[in-house]
């Protein structure tokens, strides 16, 4: 099995790289060349630096001063001709012409300096770069950084957080102001078997309870729930409070969620058409007629219209509907 390098793919690619290695230089300018420029210090190496043929050693010593950080009076080079053919440009004098120095060629430096500033990695060893710790004190009072907008974020979240547990009113175990109500008063405002409404989800039920409940604080309201839609049946650490219909059909609720009124329990198999025409009556003629409508003696004779339609065109069917309702009360049961 072929090696990753020797896999159809790579030869491949390594043909579209080198494509052109064999002209790349027949754009030279006459007596101008390229050549590759390696350290002995560094890892790094830099391809293709302009040179000239008439360039004096010492002049590329020059030149490579500002490659590679060695001082010139402590360099030495060698030109890599290709296939071990090395030779040390000793004479600084001498020409790169002289030397045979050709395009695709290696200049080697070789730094003597024994304090050189390239030497074991002085400049390329990141590591070895002291850096600046910030105190995590002085961090803390800065304004706009990673951490302060972080800690922004966590203390709005919480705060929403604790918005919602408050709106909701259904965790037992956190902290909520007292509700300012006499006894006397809660039970005038909330009584005994009367219908409401909680919030949130405008879920309906029956009021069985009010008072306090073991390990919280204020007064909480006993809901049974005409669905099950709650958060337990009735108990809270085992203790019982009140009856419900079983699991998830009672709620312990904070009074300023629960609405009392008329909410009669909602027909589940009463279409929305049904249900729009009940709420709409009941505004028009106080809860006392909720109950003819309710069964369904006139309900079931609004014609529900025929989808698809429009918001606007189901609204003034809807509300046609309703003026013919109200024109002939007596043929639906309506005293």
């Amino acid at each position: 099995m072929p090696t990753v390098h020797e896999s159809v793919e790579m030869l491949a690619l390594r043909e579209f790289v080198t494509a052109r290695d064999a002209t790349r230089f027949d754009g030279m300018a006459k007596g101008n060349l390229r050549l590759d420029v390696t350290h002995c210090n560094l890892v790094q190496r830099w391809h293709d630096i302009l040179f000239s043929e008439d360039m004096t050693v010492m002049e590329v010593k020059e030149k490579l001063y500002r490659h590679g950080g060695s001082s010139v009076s402590f360099q030495e080079l060698y030109l890599r001709r290709g296939g071990g053919d090395t030779i040390f440009l000793m004479d600084d004098s001498k020409t790169l012409r002289y030397y045979g120095a050709q395009n695709g060629m290696e200049i080697h430096i070789k730094d003597l300096d024994p304090h050189s500033i390239s030497k074991h990695g002085g400049l390329e060893d990141v590591s070895q770069v002291e850096k600046y710790v910030m105190p995590d004190e002085e961090y803390d009072k800065m304004k706009n950084t990673v951490r302060a907008i972080r800690r922004e974020r966590e203390a709005q979240a919480a705060a929403n957080s604790a918005a919602r547990e408050g709106d909701t009113g259904e965790e037992l175990g956190g902290t909520h102001a007292p509700y300012e109500m006499t006894a006397e008063e809660m039970a005038a405002a909330f009584p005994m078997d009367g219908r409401c409404k909680c919030e949130p989800g405008s879920r309906r039920g029956s009021i069985r309870y009010v008072g306090s409940v073991g390990g919280t604080k204020g007064t909480w309201i006993g809901v049974a729930l005409d669905e099950p839609q709650g958060q337990n049946d009735g108990t809270k650490d085992g203790k019982r409070y009140f009856e419900c219909n079983g699991p998830k059909y009672g709620i312990f609720a904070k009074p300023e969620n629960v609405e009392v009124g008329d909410f009669p329990e909602l027909d589940p198999f009463a279409s929305d058409d049904e249900f729009d025409a009940v709420i709409f009556f009941s505004a028009l003629h106080g809860p006392q007629q909720v109950a003819c409508g309710r069964s369904r003696t006139w309900t079931s004779r609004l014609a529900a219209p025929s989808p698809p339609l429009s918001p606007a065109r189901f609204g003034l069917d809807l509300a046609c509907q309703y003026s013919e309702l109200l024109r002939r009360p007596a043929l639906h049961g309506v005293p």
